[in-house]
């Protein structure tokens, strides 16, 4: 009798749902859950959900997504259509998220489905009948909500396509920001540096000597080393384009499983744009003040079918670019990047692609203006040090990979990349010193305590200004600057294998996502560095960037290093009921390293190598209070060797590897249908053993420093009617120098540009006559430029460093600052936009990336209107 009423319902809600002729409402129930869902449908602007058959079967139009989901095969029996999705997502290793009211799903009955399928098809054969429909969001999220016209996704949530990863993200237990691309869109970003300022926790760091491209620390710890594109390791050194984007993902927390060595903070991932069955040509052409010249192409193209019936397509990005920086002389930056792929097997079970991305650079770089003492030098805004005719960054960066994914059933998908790389880089850039100094004291310290002034300084290693025209200057007219040149010419490169299998079974009642996983390969680089002598200084006031070069050039060193690699890992989340998840994970890796240098002041060949076996490990565990809300426990190690950035030392190659322990609580939310995402955490992260390098002398390393950070973020996400969109995201990270070997009055400082404090935030808004507008912005505590030697002379007696008595001391650091950005942009009909972007509003001078000798200050205000186009 109950099982009959209920039916009746369902069947009573499927024809109110599908209305026209083919039935009305069975009761006072299907009268309410008709009426909730009318409602929903009037209540809410979400554009329009479609999706299905290949055919255009009965709940809409077919869409290109479709082709990019896996064949699985399914065997669920007809019965509720809640137990039916809960079948789709182990089945097709999918996840499904519901756009209706909270109880509307209860009632709803399917016919179930049967045999080898796309997940596509699978799906739009559970929701026959019942006047529902599905789209994708994301690569792995499936939204299921009433009947629409029109596939456009309006939910907050945005899906990871990571083997690593087999949860949604709001049952993955890390903090995950995902930049997609229509925010890079709306703010006009054209690189990686400027994406990641979305996000709450990543402070920006300048170049260094021996490594130029992108600097930051996540969480309070250096991640040059932590980029990876499309999950492998991305580690070149250039300043990385966002034209090949189709979102960067920020992983926070413990990520050593997954990613190997390194990624004490987090780690980032570059998402490329990959073929679909779709025809489209869009791209923007974008002029702006600074003489900023920008254009980029995105072509897609169907090509047919296989004889196996898997659709092949062709997809092509290019870009260029040119531009100086507002508020910056001489500086000049020129790119240019190409991106083709062809992928083959859409919508089968086997799939492959094969895609090249090459970006070329050509700048005139920057490493900015000098420190004084303690402070930024007060010299112009606009000051360059450099020699505008003799300085170059010169990058041919070619990336080519193979992937191929197939899936044997629905429990079983396996996974295949193969990359090589190349990252050549020719580069001679000045950088501006006046005094970097810093002293140590052999003094005894207690643990979080700093030395008092009087025991800081040993001042026989005491510089005042450091350059030889005018060692004891005070009157910043008569100070000189020091033009140090960098110069190196390398080739790093990268032959990567990459295997995993992503398998969904049940043990007993316990369904089971297991990832297994083994990668390896050979990573190396090739530096040759040289020196320079009679390079004439500059003055700090009036630097003559005219000035014609006249340094004499002389090798340094030959560098030829090898880095032999490998890991195997495995991670298991079990699913205890629908309510816990409980995830364990171990990883393996193996790490050799050779290096053979020769320096040419010795005429001497110096090998050193080194061998790392570590193992990593993760437990975490996820209670899901309801389909819509986690809270989350995760632990997690990872480890950074010795030779992590391919660089050894006869010091560093005989220390084991630096040790890290993270702990995180956090929680996340979808709210208003999945339009808007609150997520929240709590964390803690100790480095043990940190590497220490004698000042005294630059051949003594030793394990001997102990560091910790421990904060807390929030971050908003949300996409809401009348194109209402917001990304939001605040950290506080208190971290500090807890034990010390060589610099006791460092005990208790913080780390190395390390804020206190970041927050960051982007909205845009509906407005009158189509227009839609956005302002945002980004808030970067003051950092310090060093945790080993915080603290440097301000004021002293005499006149000589052998003489001198330190009087005062300072933290050498840069103050905080806010920086504001805007823009409107509107449609002028379906294939042509314009828009309009306005940079740091109020016009603000801030030291945008520290660096312990030289800092390169933000740009100024400055503007970008451009066309968006579509065919």
């Amino acid at each position: 009798m109950k099982k009959t009423k209920l039916r009746t319902i369902a069947e009573g809600n499927k024809k109110a749902v599908a209305g026209g002729s083919r039935g009305g409402f069975t009761g006072s129930r299907g009268w309410l859950a008709a009426g909730t869902l009318v409602a929903a449908a009037i209540g809410s602007s979400t554009p329009a959900m479609a999706f299905v058959t290949k055919d255009g079967g009965k709940t809409g139009q077919a869409l290109s997504p479709e082709a990019n989901l896996p064949v699985k095969r399914f065997s669920i029996a007809a019965g509720t259509l809640e137990d039916g999705l809960h079948a789709f997502q182990v089945a097709s290793g999918l996840t499904i998220k519901q756009s209706l009211p909270a109880g509307t799903m209860a009632g709803f009955q399917t016919q179930g489905v049967t045999g080898l399928m796309p997940s596509g098809e699978a799906l739009t054969k559970l929701l026959e009948g019942t006047g529902l429909s599905f789209r994708l969001d994301g690569t792995s999220t499936l939204v299921v909500g009433l009947r629409a016209s029109a596939d456009v996704s309006v939910t907050a949530q945005t899906t990871m396509p990571l083997s690593q990863f087999t949860e949604a993200l709001t049952d993955t237990p890390q903090s995950i920001t995902v930049v997609p691309q229509y925010i890079m869109k709306e703010q006009g970003i054209s690189t990686l540096r400027d994406t990641l300022r979305n996000v709450p926790g990543i402070s920006l760091a300048a170049g260094e000597g021996g490594a130029q491209g992108d600097s930051l620390t996540i969480r309070g710890f250096t991640a040059r080393n932590d980029i990876f594109m499309d999950g492998i390791r991305d580690f070149g050194s250039y300043y990385r384009d966002s034209f090949n984007y189709e979102q960067v993902e920020v992983l926070e927390g413990p990520a050593g499983i997954e990613f190997g060595r390194g990624s004490t903070g987090g780690v980032i991932n570059q998402e490329s744009k990959r073929p679909t069955d779709s025809k489209f040509v869009t791209g923007t052409l974008q002029l702006g003040t600074d003489l900023t010249r920008r254009i980029t192409v995105d072509v897609n193209r169907p090509l047919g079918h296989l004889p196996n019936g898997g659709g092949v397509a062709f997809r092509m990005n290019v870009m260029g670019d040119e531009a100086n920086i507002a508020g910056r002389d001489v500086v000049e930056n020129k790119r240019f990047g190409v991106a083709p792929s062809l992928a083959f097997g859409l919508g089968t079970t086997t799939r492959a692609t094969v895609s090249w991305v090459h970006l070329g650079e050509n700048d005139i770089p920057d490493y900015g203006i000098p420190w004084l003492l303690n402070k930024p030098a007060a010299s112009k805004r606009s000051a360059y040090y450099g020699f505008r005719h003799s300085n170059f960054l010169n990058t041919h960066d070619d990336i080519l990979t193979a992937k191929i994914e197939h899936d044997l059933d629905e429990h079983v998908s396996l996974r295949s990349v193969t990359r090589f790389a190349n990252y050549p880089r020719n580069t001679q850039i000045t950088e501006p010193q006046v005094c970097s100094n810093g002293a140590i004291s052999t003094a005894p310290a207690t643990y979080g305590q700093i030395l008092a002034p009087t025991n800081i300084f040993n001042s026989a290693l005491l510089c005042s200004y450091n350059n030889a025209a005018n060692p004891t200057a005070t009157d910043p007219a008569t100070i000189m600057v020091n033009r140090n040149q960098i110069t190196v010419k390398s080739v790093e490169s990268d032959l990567w294998q990459q295997d995993s299998a992503i398998l969904h079974f049940n043990i007993g009642h316990v369904a089971q996502s297991m990832v297994l996983g083994i990668e390896g390969g050979r990573e190396m680089s090739n530096p040759t560095r040289f020196t320079f002598t009679g390079v004439p200084p500059a003055t700090l006031l009036n630097p003559n960037e005219d000035l014609v070069f006249s340094g004499t050039k002389a090798l340094n060193t030959i560098t030829h290093v090898a880095a032999d690699s490998g890991g195997v890992y495995f991670v298991d989340t079990m699913h205890l009921g629908r309510y816990i998840d409980v995830t364990g994970g171990i990883r393996y890796d193996y790490f050799y390293t050779q290096q053979r240098q020769y320096t040419a002041s010795t005429t001497q060949n110096v090998f050193a190598s080194r061998t790392d076996k570590k193992p990593s490990y993760r437990a975490a565990f996820v209670v899901k209070p309801t389909q819509h809300g986690s809270v989350y426990f995760d632990y997690g190690t990872s480890f950074n060797p010795s030779a992590e950035s391919l660089s050894l030392s006869a010091s560093t190659s005989v220390l084991p590897p630096e040790e890290n322990e993270t702990y995180e609580v956090g929680t996340k939310w979808d709210f208003l249908q999945e339009h808007l995402t609150v997520a929240g955490a709590a964390f803690r992260t100790v480095k043990d053993n940190a590497r220490e390098t004698s000042p005294s002398n630059a051949l003594v390393t030793v394990l001997a420093g102990n560091q910790e950070v421990k904060g807390m973020q929030v971050s908003v996400t949300g996409r809401m009617p009348h194109d209402f969109n917001i990304l939001s995201g605040y950290a506080y990270l208190d971290s500090k120098v807890i034990a010390s070997q060589f610099f006791p009055n460092a005990i208790g400082a913080p780390l190395a540009n390390v804020p206190k404090q970041t927050f960051n935030a982007w909205l845009t808004r509906g407005l009158l006559y189509r227009f839609v507008g956005g302002l945002g912005g980004n808030y970067v505590a003051s950092r310090t430029a060093s945790s080993t030697i915080p603290y440097v002379a301000t004021a002293w007696t005499g006149t000589t460093p052998a003489n001198a008595v330190v009087t005062a001391i300072g933290l050498k650091q840069v103050p905080g600052y806010w920086a504001f950005n805007a823009e409107v942009h509107r449609p002028i009909n379906e294939r042509f936009e314009l828009q309009a972007n306005v940079y740091n509003l109020l016009n603000r001078a801030f030291i945008d990336e520290p660096h312990p000798s030289h800092l390169v200050p933000g740009a100024g205000r400055s503007a970008l209107f451009g066309v968006n186009y579509k065919f």
